[in-house]
């Protein structure tokens, strides 16, 4: 069955605890910001692109803002869990002044990283407790003095977490594998062949650090050995996206990264490679459903 995958807006910011039931998420879908999940029920699955994880109380996620997923939970069982979403940027200015990279497990991995750890007894508490305090300071944020303590909150609970992670990877040489030990959380599936896959991730890198080009088919294709056919199929089914799709997300990502910082719509536009800001604004407005610069004054709020 064909993946459909969708962009869903979310405010910068987003923080919930809660449970329900029957709870499944129809479709895949990606957001600009990076997320934090803490299962506290078995029986629920994960899919992240072509992983498909099977979740236990207890087991958390790391995922990033250009990984599409979707969330099922089991039928007629409690969905609890915690959920934190933030923007990249709330990062960024953080890890330039404490000379330490906070992301490092949200963009800086490999191909072979495991989304999830399992937590239990001390690690899961603790985890609790500073998901918690974020959730008084967010309750807290309208004033100076509660952002400040917001965003310590979160800087916290991420270098916590980054520990975990190292951790694991140190321990067992490679990626964190926390199911290693059940034979029931044996089931992190790689759908596709691994050559493709790879060279797949090869080029979603590739595209990443080449955004402000003028990326075509024919170039890429030619660059990674690769017929233009084997390309579109395998890419589309391991991203669920066309090539061109893929490729003006990323370039949306990036558009809206800039704009933030303060540079002009024709800036922005030259930079991406457009042929004209008409032509990027019309883009934009498809893609996102406002133009650039109702983008950058809704944000400007």
């Amino acid at each position: 069955m064909m993946k459909r995958v969708f962009f869903e807006e979310f405010e910068s910011l987003y923080y919930f605890h809660g449970s329900s039931q029957n709870w499944s998420m129809q479709d895949f879908h990606f957001h600009n910001q990076y997320e934090i999940i803490l299962f506290l029920n078995d029986g629920a699955t994960l899919e992240v692109g072509s992983r498909l994880y099977h979740v236990n109380a207890g087991d958390m996620f790391l995922l990033n803002n250009k990984e599409y997923h979707r969330v099922c939970g089991a039928a007629g069982k409690e969905h609890n869990r915690y959920v934190l979403m933030f923007e990249p940027e709330l990062l960024q200015p953080m890890s330039k002044a404490f000379e330490y990279d906070f992301a490092m497990y949200f963009d800086n991995r490999s191909s072979k990283f495991n989304h999830k750890i399992h937590l239990s007894d001390e690690k899961l508490q603790k985890t609790e407790t500073l998901l918690r305090r974020i959730e008084k300071n967010v309750n807290s944020a309208e004033e100076d003095p509660g952002r400040v303590k917001l965003k310590i909150s979160i800087l916290n609970l991420i270098v916590y977490i980054n520990e975990m992670y190292s951790f694991f990877i140190n321990e067992q040489g490679d990626e964190p594998d926390a199911s290693a030990d059940s034979e029931e959380n044996k089931e992190v599936v790689f759908k596709e062949p691994v050559l493709y896959r790879e060279r797949i991730e090869q080029i979603k890198k590739y595209i990443s650090s080449h955004v402000d080009e003028k990326l075509e088919m024919e170039d890429i294709a030619e660059k990674f050995f690769i017929s233009r056919h084997y390309l579109s199929h395998y890419f589309k089914k391991e991203t669920g996206f066309t090539l061109v799709q893929y490729i003006t997300n990323q370039k949306m990502i990036a558009a809206k990264t800039l704009l933030l910082q303060g540079y002009t719509v024709t800036e922005v536009a030259d930079y991406l490679a457009y042929n004209s800001d008409s032509h990027f604004i019309a883009v934009f407005k498809k893609n996102v459903g406002i133009t650039p610069k109702q983008y950058t004054k809704k944000k400007q709020v």
